[in-house]
């Protein structure tokens, strides 16, 4: 026993050094590889053991580990990776994001919360750091290029300008083709109520949800189809996008019990494209020097001194050299800026959480004097009261500044005089229109157009609105398995809005030194418009959520919901048509009586619904919701009208016991869904109306008329019934992933407003008329070919999307339907594309050749209005690329559409004013027609090779081509843009560590930096249009030119 416990004591030190050499402490820090930030709560355990710890706040850990094991390190979103210890005591993981994880829970209709997995329709998630990356100011166009299926347009180059957005086509003639737009559960106004509806003297008012922050965004959710949407009833037959803003969930699960985080960017912006002007005439006509023409039809360029329009009023005349000045216009524009400034605090704990915010944007846009300013105040807070209540609140309050001048046609636009000016006048010079006596109105060169510096100072539009949305939630669960649900928001606006033009008057019976008459503009009497608009929505939703397994196999939920919504506008406005003093824009500054109008509409609409949703041993989902909606805008037979849906979800690769586990394809779904919505209409479409009879009020007196639109009390909804079908799938461990969606919807009883004989008393009746057929093809693909453990990542996005639309029926014999006026117009024509451009165009033998007079030379017309093409892309095609490692991130996105075309009305403009580069091609000489046949007397066409055209200057150019033609107006649409790139850099955390900051990022981006567009599209962008959002879509005429925007960002946390 002695010898026993002898050798005990001999060998224990040595078996402890043993021990010791086998296990040792290993530390080191998990980061994020996108941006180098500590993530706490990852999971780090030792593989095959139960010996693990978690990463704390700032994403350090410490443990025991055996030597030669293998150490893994896992957390929610993020790829798992495992790390063999060796003789390392320290290691550094940076975990990058697995986008399928990420993507697993979702944000659908009402609010509901589902796995990704179990959704038997189509849905994209786009994350905050996707939203902001480009730095625009409307969080919409953030989505360009990034979604399949999703168009967004934006009118134009200016301020706060419109973004349109429609998912899968447009499917009303006249009602809105919008996706409804939710807030954290609350649907919120995306109206764009323009003050005017002609391409004349207008202006681009924006639309409701550039009013959100976008960096307050926690992610948006695009519900594309009506499958998607059916628990939002008849406001969601076009899809939806859901917003989620932050809440400061992140910040406190991170344990930070507060954190300030400022962002600050700066961009600058510059046109992007510009007509392509000629180069070799200056004005005057028919070859001959108008010192005061703003028409370029004179003789070419030589350099000699010339004089520039009439004498000033002192006798004295403006000499300038008659020489091209290749950039008069583009330097008659300013570089535009915009300034973003974030600041917002967020925390909590287990039981609470809050987010509060404050921003700035402050926009100076291209064209000189506008200007936009947008500030935000969010609130967002919630608690658990209790074991079994919760409740959540948040509030976001805008204050929006617009000041902005006029565009499209028309002498108070202010692109309008610009563009019709000739070559060798430098605009730059006639700033001081006040007290320069070339630029004032009776100096200015022009007889038929203002100073565009004049209508800058004095002919203006601005807004003032305030607007709350704000939310209540309060959550009750008695038992494990149900839950209640109350929520309560509101939506409230009110924007104040004055249009003001200048009076214009000129001294008439003035001669030039030759004694002829000095030709001036017309006059104009001025005119101040002063309008209040006041939108309040209402929305309330109680629902019960019951949730339990039916068997092992078999999980269960069921919701039922009650939704009431109650709209309330009011819309007053006074105005006065002609004006006493100069400068002085008050309307009690008229002359006569003033002009006025008032509108108040209230609409509820209340609705019950339920969800079912059936799951089978976590891969067979079964969805089937129900809501019926109840409208007061329709009578009392027709108000009621119910909405079904059914879906199905199959993850065949956990059904099918080979695909588990697999892998090749580590993931595939099948999913199938019907469903269908309606689409209600708007108020006072029941009776007829009582509108203010045209000339009064006439001095004390008032008068009302009968309206002339018919209304229909048998009026019933819009119905639209959608099928879709898809398959997603990711390979190699999701190194390459994607979806494909087939989808075809039929939309009947299109509410609309038909021409009817005026023997009736009426001028239009309001129907239920036709159906319109979409049917589409939509592919995702994403693949990552470089992922390495060090952080390096390469991933690299496309999608794909093709929509086919076709109007099938009209309203009995009627086979066309011109949505709205004018030459060309977009129209509804049974058998074709839905809407496409038609109007006036040549005539073309059977081979296309235009027919030209055999005399003349000049096109002949068509007997019959013209089809040119249709107005929505037949595909979009987008791309993203990231590339990220460690803390350096660059991203870009492109955007390609092709297969539409539109009408320019600049290029009319610039056809009249002969300063488009085509008008020069052929030297202002006659010139044959190209592709041009002349028509023999037996029927039969012969090539035209002789027959030149009668003139090559403005007689010609526009008298007889585009101010006659619509067809000489159109342009393809096709682009390619690289919409977006951006280059973060988040400093490393070494350096943080010796600062008071968590974090700091730095950034430049750029969007909308290159675009591509045909040989032919010598004009404008293909993106512009003057009717803003409304469903008039194809049609631009002089609006303000688009940009790019390039500048800098930095974010900086603590």
């Amino acid at each position: 026993m002695g010898k026993l416990l002898l050798s005990a004591l001999l060998t224990a030190p040595l078996m402890v050094h043993q021990v010791a050499a086998q296990t040792r402490t290993v530390s080191g820090r998990v980061t994020d590889a996108t941006n180098g930030q500590g993530l706490p709560g990852v999971t780090v355990i030792v593989k095959g053991t139960t010996n693990g710890t978690s990463t704390n706040a700032e994403g350090s850990f410490s443990l025991e580990v055996p030597a030669g094991a293998t150490v893994s390190f896992s957390s929610i979103g993020y790829r798992t990776i495992e790390r063999v210890v060796g003789n390392s005591s320290v290691i550094d993981v940076a975990l990058g994001t697995d986008t399928r994880q990420l993507s697993e829970v979702v944000v659908t209709a009402v609010g509901i919360e589902r796995q990704e997995k179990s959704l038997g329709y189509s849905v994209d998630v786009i994350s905050n750091r996707s939203l902001t990356q480009g730095k625009e100011t409307n969080p919409i166009a953030a989505l360009q290029g990034k979604v399949a299926g999703v168009q967004i347009t934006r009118s134009s180059g200016g301020v706060n300008s419109s973004q349109r957005i429609t998912l899968r086509g447009q499917r009303s003639l006249q009602q809105d083709n919008q996706p409804l737009f939710v807030v954290d559960g609350i649907p919120i106004d995306n109206s764009s109520i323009q003050p005017s509806s002609t391409s004349a003297n207008t202006v681009d008012v924006g639309n409701r949800v550039g009013d959100i922050n976008p960096e307050d965004i926690e992610s948006m959710t695009v519900l594309k189809g009506p499958s998607a949407a059916a628990l939002y009833g008849s406001r969601a037959s076009n899809g939806a996008i859901i917003i989620t803003t932050k809440t400061g969930r992140d910040a406190a699960a991170r344990g930070k019990k507060s954190e300030v985080t400022l962002t600050s960017s700066f961009t600058a912006e510059s046109i992007l494209k510009l007509p392509e002007f000629q180069n070799e005439f200056g004005s005057g006509y028919a070859g001959e020097y108008i010192p005061y023409e703003n028409t370029s039809w004179g003789p070419r360029f030589d350099g000699s001194p010339v004089q520039l329009g009439p004498p000033a009023v002192d006798g004295s005349i403006q000499t300038v050299p008659f020489s091209p000045i290749k950039d008069n216009v583009r330097n008659f524009f300013n570089t535009g800026t915009t300034f973003q400034n974030t600041v917002s605090l967020q925390g909590g704990n287990e039981k609470t959480n809050y987010y509060l915010s404050f921003s700035d944007a402050t926009q100076k846009g291209i064209v000189p004097d506008d200007k936009f300013r947008r500030n935000t105040v969010k609130f967002t807070a919630g608690t658990q009261l209790s074991n079994k209540i919760s409740a959540s609140t948040s509030i976001n309050y805008n204050h929006n500044k617009t000041d902005i001048t006029f565009q499209g046609t028309g002498n108070t636009s202010v692109l309008n005089n610009v563009i019709n000016t000739p070559r060798f006048v430098d605009l730059k010079k006639y700033k001081d229109y006040k007290n320069d006596k070339f630029s004032n109105l009776d100096g200015f060169y022009s007889a038929y157009y203002d100073n565009p510096w004049f209508n800058i100072g004095e002919s203006r539009f601005t807004s003032d609105l305030d607007r709350v949305i704000g939310n209540a939630t309060l959550n009750y669960a008695p038992l494990d398995w149900l839950s209640f649900t109350y929520r309560a928001g509101t939506d409230v606006s009110f924007d104040r809005r004055k249009e003001r033009a200048a009076i214009r008057t000129y001294i008439s019976n003035r001669r030039d030194q030759d004694g002829a008459l000095v030709v001036r503009p017309a006059n104009f009497p001025g005119r101040v418009t002063e309008t209040d608009i006041y939108i309040q929505e209402i929305t309330t939703d109680l629902l019960a959520t019951i949730k339990r397994n039916i068997t092992p196999d078999i999980s269960a939920q069921l919701i039922l919901g009650q939704n009431l919504r109650q709209r309330n506008t009011r819309q007053v406005s006074a105005s006065a048509s002609a004006l006493s003093i100069p400068g002085f824009y008050n309307l009690s500054n008229r002359v006569g009586e003033l002009g006025g109008s008032e509108e108040s509409v209230k609409t509820r609409l209340v609705a019950g619904y339920a969800d079912l949703t059936l799951g089978y041993k976590d891969f067979l989902f079964l969805n089937a919701t129900a809501r019926n909606d109840w409208s007061s805008t329709l009578s009392r037979g027709n108000r009621s009208y119910f909405f079904p849906s059914a879906s199905l979800g199959f993850v065949f690769t956990e059904a099918i016991a080979p695909l588990k586990d697999n892998k090749i394809l580590s993931y595939g779904k099948i999913r199938v869904s019907y469903a269908q919505v309606g689409n209600g209409t708007g108020a006072y479409n029941l009776e007829n109306t009582f509108p203010a009879a045209a000339g009064f009020p006439y001095g004390a007196l008032a008068s009302f008329t009968v309206s002339d639109l018919s209304r229909n009390r048998d009026i019933r909804p819009e119905l639209t019934t959608n099928y879709e079908g898809g398959i997603e799938f990711a390979m190699f461990d999701d190194r390459i992933s994607g979806d494909a969606t087939y989808y075809k919807t039929l939309s009947r009883d299109l509410i609309t407003s038909i021409d009817v004989p005026t023997s009736t008393g009426f001028t239009q009746a309001v129907v239920n008329i036709g159906e319109v057929e979409n049917t589409g093809l939509e592919l995702s693909l994403r693949t990552t070919p470089i992922r390495t453990q060090s952080g390096f990542r390469v991933d690299i996005g496309a999608n794909f999307s093709k929509n086919d639309s076709k109007v099938n029926e009209l309203f009995r014999d009627v086979t066309n339907f011109a949505l709205g006026g004018g030459d060309p117009v977009p129209t509804a024509i049974v058998g074709q594309p839905f809407p496409v451009l038609k109007g006036s165009g040549y005539q073309r033998d059977p081979e296309g050749r235009v027919v030209v007079d055999p005399v003349t030379g000049v096109p002949l017309r068509d007997a019959e209005l013209k089809v040119f093409g249709q107005v929505n892309p037949k595909y979009i095609l987008g791309g993203t690329l990231t590339v990220s490692y460690k803390g350096l991130r660059l991203s870009s996105v492109v955007d390609m559409r092709r297969g539409n075309v539109f009408y320019s009305g600049t290029r009319s403009t610039l056809a009249f004013t002969g300063t488009s580069k085509e008008t020069a091609a052929y030297g202002r000489e006659p010139f044959v027609f190209p592709n041009s046949v002349t028509r023999n007397a037996d029927g039969t066409y012969t090539p035209n090779t002789t027959v030149k055209t009668f003139d090559g200057g403005y007689d010609f150019w526009y008298d007889k081509l585009h101010g006659v033609f619509a067809e000489a107006n159109i342009v393809k649409a096709d682009f390619f843009k690289l919409r977006e790139v951006s280059l973060t850099y988040d400093l490393p955390r070494a350096l943080m560590d010796k600062t008071p900051f968590g974090r700091v990022q730095v950034g430049v981006s750029g969007r909308n930096l290159l675009l591509f567009t045909p040989k032919s599209n010598e004009f404008v962008d293909p993106e512009a249009n003057i009717f803003g959002t409304s469903n008039s879509q194809g049609r631009e005429f002089n609006t303000i030119p688009s940009t790019r925007s390039y500048g800098a960002n930095l974010t900086v946390t603590f």
